[in-house]
């Protein structure tokens, strides 16, 4: 079986000193960047943890397809794919049939057209994502011209009125916007339009009239945030949401148990086997319900954390191929997904 991999074709990476295992390690990359996609030297002043991720996103995709299964796509000239083992060339457009892995070019902000993208964005929509939310949550739109539709402004009046004090905001387009709100006592609803004109200025324009472009929540505490990869419906490695971990930092576990308490403070890493081990079950509990809801979403992100009670709850689902690796072991993923059209095939 084939793939169309597409790999960003990273600066060389700045030098950052490291055990001697992760040194052999950062060297194999090397060399396998240098043999596939161009020749590097690891000394120069890319960023360390981009080029790591697609080094092991390459690296995964040859070792679980195999070379001359794997048509490479390099950011530098998508409209070409070369074949890694026999060095053909052919245009990208007439392997668009085959499945795909490896990180996929975006337009305005959204993932190109995949059905499995498009069903992780609507996870807000979902009944068990609601269900673990840990949070009030509620999809609106930012001053929509349908009359009967949601208002904002309405939502957020709401959530003050009963005592929710701050708030966070999340636009339904991928990656467009994302803010909290402050909700003082006696917030109204035209109070609504300043906020995210506050925060977006003319940017706001583009959601004005939309009837469920927003996504609304109560701002809740969230600590140990952790990222589970799912495909066809079974978790199969996870990390936490540590930024400057690669899968060079992974422990040697399928489900690393490092973890960061506060992600946005960047405090203190601290191996969590047991927190690791809270979040990896329930993680695994919202995959099975999700499975049952919405059976077409196979292949996800979810990323889960636990309250300021302690208590688990889901912050969000996103694509599979273009989501952050972490401290993962993304070899799990490329074998699940070699696994299963193999199966296919049979």
């Amino acid at each position: 079986m084939s793939w169309l991999v597409s790999i960003v074709d990273r600066a060389d990476p700045e030098s950052r000193p490291a055990p001697a295992a992760v040194e052999a390690r950062k060297t194999q990359l090397l060399s396998l960047w240098s043999r596939y996609v161009r020749p590097v030297t690891g000394c120069g002043d890319g960023d360390f943890e981009d080029f790591y991720e697609q080094a092991v996103r390459l690296e995964a995709a040859l070792g679980s397809f195999g070379a001359d299964n794997v048509w490479l796509q390099l950011s530098s000239n998508r409209e070409t794919a070369v074949n890694a083992g026999t060095g053909e060339r052919r245009r990208a457009s007439d392997l668009d049939h085959l499945p795909l892995y490896g990180t996929q070019p975006s337009r305005r902000h959204e993932d190109v057209d995949m059905e499995q993208a498009r069903l992780a964005a609507s996870y807000y929509r979902y009944g068990a994502f609601l269900a673990r939310a840990g949070r009030r949550v509620e999809v609106c739109g930012f001053l929509p011209d349908d009359p009967s539709a949601r208002d904002l402004g309405d939502v957020l009046a709401g959530f003050a009125a009963d005592g929710i004090r701050r708030a966070f905001l999340k636009t339904t387009r991928v990656k467009y916007a994302a803010f909290p709100v402050d909700l003082p006592e006696g917030f109204a609803r035209e109070d609504a339009g300043q906020v995210v004109y506050g925060e977006l200025d003319f940017g706001a324009m583009s959601l004005e009239g939309g009837t469920e472009n927003i996504i609304a929540q109560e701002f809740v505490p969230m600590h140990y945030e952790y990222r589970v990869f799912v495909v066809g419906q079974t978790a199969v490695t996870a990390a936490g949401c540590i930024e400057e971990f690669t899968p060079l930092d992974n422990n040697g576990y399928r489900f690393d148990n490092k973890l960061r308490r506060n992600r946005q403070d960047k405090s203190a890493v601290e191996v969590e086997p047991a927190v690791a081990g809270i979040l990896t079950g329930f993680a695994r509990n919202a995959v099975d319900a999700l499975a049952v809801e919405v059976p077409g979403l196979t292949d996800y992100v979810i990323d889960v954390a636990l309250d300021a009670e302690g208590k688990p709850l889901i912050v969000e689902l996103n694509s599979l191929l273009n989501s952050g690796l972490y401290a993962s072991q993304p070899v799990r993923v490329t074998e699940a997904m070699a696994g299963r059209e193999r199966e296919l095939v049979l």
